[in-house]
């Protein structure tokens, strides 16, 4: 009786914590799904070739990713994603020179939103070949 007693209250306590019982983990398995869904939506630069796919998600953050190999200059990627996520509906809310480790290497992002939902498009600069991508596109939510 009092094993089970003990037993039925670390459960409980357990329980209290959400992510424990998976409250905090179904809210990110149900933005994954959402984000996966508006995946669907994003145009993609022509010409870009995919190289790779990933997505995941946590408690506080979901996120669908992909990685592309493209010719095509920053400029032009830039351009075109201005043109075609903020006629959609999509703000603009950042566009800068990314830093690796303190160094200038022509990388850049762009990153967009549209209420709890981020798109960000990164060019590797001269990076390229290390990380075998030219432009990485996420689709995230993260509170």
């Amino acid at each position: 009786m009092a094993s089970s007693l003990i037993r039925l209250v670390v459960v409980a306590l357990i329980c209290a914590v959400p992510a424990a019982c998976g409250g905090n983990r179904s809210t990110a398995n149900s933005k994954l799904r959402e984000i996966e869904q508006l995946w669907q939506t994003v145009p993609i630069y022509p010409g870009m070739v995919e190289v790779d796919r990933s997505s995941s998600s946590s408690s506080s953050e979901a996120i669908v990713n992909r990685k592309y190999q493209s010719d095509a200059s920053f400029n032009e990627v830039r351009n075109y994603y201005v043109a075609q996520l903020v006629g959609h509906g999509w703000q603009l809310v950042d566009d800068r020179e990314v830093k690796d480790r303190g160094r200038i290497r022509g990388e850049r992002q762009i990153e967009f939103r549209q209420g709890e939902f981020y798109i960000d498009v990164r060019y590797a600069g001269a990076r390229q070949a290390e990380l075998g991508w030219s432009y990485a596109i996420d689709v995230e939510w993260y509170e």
